[in-house]
């Protein structure tokens, strides 16, 4: 039998937030081919020169930023289905649980066709939120901050600033640029069933060695706690918190890139070298790119609610937030195909520059096509499989 129950109405400006990060996302994976890393030699110099600033720009822009923006909304998004079923008197921990395994499943699927995707690392560090549900508010945050303090990045820096550390890669570290080095025969000059076997295993350890070497497991975590933390004190459900909330942490924000962005830029004038130097850099990148993406938030949150031209424009890229599972895994898809050996070997032919015009296209479509479909259907077709897989039963799709 159908169930009859209707959709909740969404948060437009939290879609609109989640599709700039998926934005973001996708002009990266564009600039790195989807882990097919070429870096093009133009014979132009005036290009060359456009194609760094183009490159150094995105990343600039993009990188670490708007996955975490991802991130973050994923944590919201946990505490607003545990809460909303919690009100009707449903515990909904296993269930989650369950769901996080789908992802998971998804995730894995996923990444058989492009190993960098992240709902796989989603579904396993989404399962250590379910015991922090009902942890006291003080316990959440002591835990977030302590997730945003990289102490694995630290302890790794002192000890190459000290020099209780040997100055290079470690053994995990240069067995995973092994595995990047090993996927770019098969990437870029395999058969599709090539790609699918290297990353069945290989494509998907490497991966796990990605998230594990750079920390980015406590990141992740902590940005988590973090949106669980909006939901707790209902920002997101009030106009006027989201506005008041995102006043006072916007200048707060600033400064937290500021200082942080300044401290990587001085490192090699305070003598840091060597290994020491990225890791350091990798170190303190993190802690800006959080200040930047609370820049993004608030500022994004503020224009939505304070500019009526804003929110128009911003109204147009909330459907893809809104199908944001359907948007990620299709670009994943369409990027492949693009810049893969077995498509059309994009990676080998086109410029940095031509590869953000390539992203900005692919994106435009995936808005037209989740404006089209958003407006017959009540969820984006993964959103729906998703959805109705949790629950074991059959939700409307078409929109009466």
């Amino acid at each position: 039998m159908v169930s009859t129950i209707t959709p909740k109405k969404r948060i437009t400006s939290i879609d609109a937030i989640r599709g700039f990060a998926l934005f973001g996302i996708l002009l990266i994976h564009c600039m790195e081919h989807f882990d097919l890393t070429f870096t093009p030699e133009l014979a132009s110099p005036f290009w060359q020169q456009v194609d760094n600033i183009v490159f150094d720009g995105v990343f600039f822009l993009f990188a670490g930023k708007t996955y975490a923006i991802f991130s973050l909304l994923f944590g919201l998004s946990f505490f607003m289905q545990m809460d909303s079923q919690a009100e009707k008197g449903v515990d909904f921990r296993w269930r989650f649980l369950w769901r996080l395994l789908l992802l998971l499943g998804l995730g894995y699927l996923n990444g058989l066709i492009y190993m960098g995707e992240f709902f796989l690392v989603y579904g396993i560090l989404g399962i250590f939120m379910i015991p922090l549900f009902k942890l006291p508010t003080k316990w959440l945050v002591v835990l977030m901050v302590l997730f945003f303090l990289q102490i694995p990045d630290i302890i790794a820096f002192m000890s190459l600033l000290s020099g209780s550390a040997p100055n290079e890669p470690s053994y995990l570290m240069t067995y995973m640029d092994e595995l990047y080095a090993d996927m770019v025969p098969v990437f870029a000059e395999g058969s599709f069933a090539d790609v699918v076997n290297y990353n069945m295993w290989k494509g998907q350890f490497a991966k796990i060695l990605w998230v594990i070497n750079y920390a980015r497991y406590s990141q992740l975590l902590g940005l988590f706690i973090a949106g669980m933390l909006i939901g707790r004190f209902g920002i997101h459900k009030s106009e006027e918190k989201m506005i008041k909330y995102s006043k006072l942490a916007l200048p707060c924000s600033i400064a937290v890139f500021v200082f942080f962005y300044a401290i990587v830029l001085l490192l090699p004038v305070f003598g840091v070298e060597g290994y020491a130097l990225r890791s350091g850099e990798m170190l303190f990148k993190l802690y800006a790119n959080m200040g930047m993406m609370m820049m993004y938030i608030c500022g994004l949150t503020l224009l939505y609610y304070t500019f009526k031209g804003a929110r128009k424009a911003l109204d147009g890229i909330a459907p893809v937030g809104r199908m944001s599972v359907t948007n990620y895994m299709a670009q994943s898809v369409i990027g492949v195909v693009l810049f893969y050996g077995f498509g059309f070997n994009l990676a080998t032919k086109l410029s940095f520059f031509e590869c953000m015009l390539l992203g900005l296209a692919v994106y435009a479509v995936l808005m037209l096509f989740s404006s089209w479909w958003i407006k017959r259907y009540y969820y984006g077709p993964i959103e729906w499989l998703w959805r109705s897989l949790t629950w074991f039963k059959r939700f409307p799709l078409r929109r009466v």
